[in-house]
């Protein structure tokens, strides 16, 4: 996301305006038991579409548990999905925990993102990428807009018992707030099939966290059609605002180039628009590891 704020006046906002709106009376949705995806696409549209185990899902999104984060909190929503679809999983109840609320004031400060990476690569030699942690802002309780990268998605889910992988999908671009130096693996887009195809084959796969720098949003779905050389993505995507069924759609690319074919339904909204891979367009993912 581009940083549009001034400096003091978003800490002001962040601290003390962050929960400042009228109660929202949008409840967190379970996708299996809202049937969110059936009703919105049909069963025949959803056939041959490989998924994460829709029971222990929910879609946190926009302006949820009376949070104001329209324009900056996606990332953080993607976050919070990623976060309850992991503890429903290995059966943990942590929802004050995983609060936006709690989330963004425990994990905004960058002492406490820089420890919790210590902890995770104990056992490597982390001095190039301390440095670039040093050297840049990168915390959201830094950075103007509050942001949070899939790196410190990867960080806060560390610390809450989860692994994941950071990987660069095209190479890493100018306007991404963590430094070059945390991504240790850099594939283009014939391997991200493959992990998107390996991934949603294993039991209890995860939502994969999709972020271009400007907009973060989830993958909980996909579907190959080697034949056709086309490649279908499910996506959740947390810019929709009370309305969690806007933010659901299907974008459908060529699995050659990630070029834009069609999305269902047929009308751009939330970020749909940015969901592709032309002329390699960079994106930082984050790939949790299946329990």
């Amino acid at each position: 996301m581009n940083d549009n704020y001034d400096e003091n006046e978003q800490k002001i906002y962040k601290r003390d305006t962050l929960i400042k709106i009228p109660p929202s009376k949008t409840k967190i949705l379970n996708l299996q038991e809202s049937n969110l995806l059936e009703n919105k696409f049909g069963a025949e549209t959803l056939k041959g579409f490989s998924t994460v185990n829709l029971s222990h899902l929910y879609f946190y999104h926009y302006n949820c548990e009376s949070v104001d984060d329209k324009g900056w909190g996606c990332a953080w929503r993607c976050m919070q999905s990623v976060l309850k679809y992991q503890l429903s999983v290995t059966n943990q109840n942590k929802d004050n925990e995983i609060s936006f609320y709690n989330l963004f004031m425990k994990y905004g400060a960058k002492n406490t993102l820089i420890d919790i990476y210590k902890k995770m690569k104990k056992n490597q030699d982390i001095s190039n990428a301390l440095n670039g942690l040093e050297n840049k802002t990168f915390a959201p309780h830094d950075i103007g807009c509050g942001w949070a990268e899939p790196f410190i998605s990867q960080l806060v889910l560390y610390d809450f018992g989860f692994e994941g992988e950071l990987i660069l999908v095209n190479g890493y671009p100018k306007n991404y707030y963590a430094p070059k130096e945390v991504f240790e693996i850099t594939i283009e887009l014939s391997e991200f099939k493959e992990l998107l195809k390996n991934h949603f084959m294993q039991k209890n796969a995860g939502p994969i966290i999709m972020d271009d720098g400007f907009s973060s949003l989830s993958v909980i779905g996909v579907k190959f059609d080697d034949e056709n050389l086309i490649m279908q993505l499910i996506i959740m995507d947390p810019h929709a605002v009370n309305k969690p069924e806007i933010g659901l759609y299907i974008v459908i690319l060529d699995s050659i180039e990630g070029n834009f074919i069609e999305l269902i339904p047929n009308n751009h909204v939330c970020a749909s628009a940015a969901v592709h891979f032309s002329d390699k367009k960079p994106w930082m993912i984050y790939v949790p590891k299946s329990y």
